[in-house]
């Protein structure tokens, strides 16, 4: 499988998990633009499209909560609502794309916001370069999916990239969430992605305010992020992975 990681600073593309080419950048739509002629002019051929997953971190995919809202009849005007909501939730400069991860009628629920002129060139590269995204997701929406596959009643659970630090809490194995990661209903980014010390503070305040144990809470990085806490409900310092997949296993899961 071919994946394409963008972040606010950093990307770069991979081929079953080996990396093809990581490098720094200043502007993201420009550098995913170059990947993705990058692999087009390496997997693509005349006949047949490059198949890509793009993965975003968690500085360019900002999660919030949204709701409850009453009176809402259509999935327009919940995006309306939450897109309307998303630059003063996520700090983004300019308007933004929304993703739900649940109805919010009833309870909050978690929606990812991608500046829109980010999320516009996502969509208009399959029309200049030969490739299709096969999927577009948070890195961080993929890791909690894993955590909670095996741990459902998780309550707490941070991502730590280069770029940012995505900390979500919630009420365990909340009723009527047609999305697992739905029932998460407090999310916040920190970006520029905390020192260690900062991390530490922010991870034990959170359990502290939650009232969690270290066996609800879940801290996994991607790659390296300066070096994360190594405590209680938090993983052991590691390096950067060839690829920036999970690294330094889950707390609280006895990995």
């Amino acid at each position: 499988m071919i994946e394409l990681y963008l972040g606010m600073s950093a990307g770069g593309w991979a081929v079953d998990g080996r990396t093809q080419a990581w490098a720094a950048h200043d502007d993201a739509a420009l550098a995913l633009a170059h990947w993705a002629r990058a692999i087009a002019q390496g997997h693509a051929t005349r006949w047949r499209r490059a198949k890509v997953m793009l993965w975003l971190s968690g500085g360019l995919a900002r999660p919030f909560t949204c709701g409850p809202v009453d009176g809402l009849t259509s999935w327009a005007e919940a995006q309306a609502f939450a897109a309307a909501a998303a630059p003063d939730a996520t700090g983004f400069d300019g308007p933004c794309r929304v993703l739900f991860e649940d109805w919010p009628d009833a309870a909050p629920t978690l929606v990812t916001a991608i500046e829109q002129s980010l999320a516009d060139a996502v969509d208009m590269l399959p029309r200049t370069v030969r490739i299709d995204w096969l999927g577009v997701r948070p890195r961080w929406a993929a890791a909690l999916g894993d955590v909670l596959r095996r741990r459902p009643e998780a309550r707490i659970f941070a991502l730590a990239e280069d770029d940012a630090l995505t900390l979500l809490g919630g009420p365990a194995g909340a009723a009527g969430a047609s999305s697992p990661v739905g029932h998460f209903d407090q999310a916040v980014t920190y970006w520029p992605a905390p020192t260690t010390e900062q991390a530490t503070a922010l991870w034990h305040r959170t359990m502290l305010s939650q009232d969690v144990l270290a066996d609800d809470a879940f801290f996994a990085r991607l790659g390296s992020v300066d070096e994360a806490p190594a405590d209680a409900g938090s993983p052991a310092a590691n390096t950067r992975a060839a690829w920036p997949s999970i690294a330094g296993g889950i707390a609280g899961d006895g990995a």
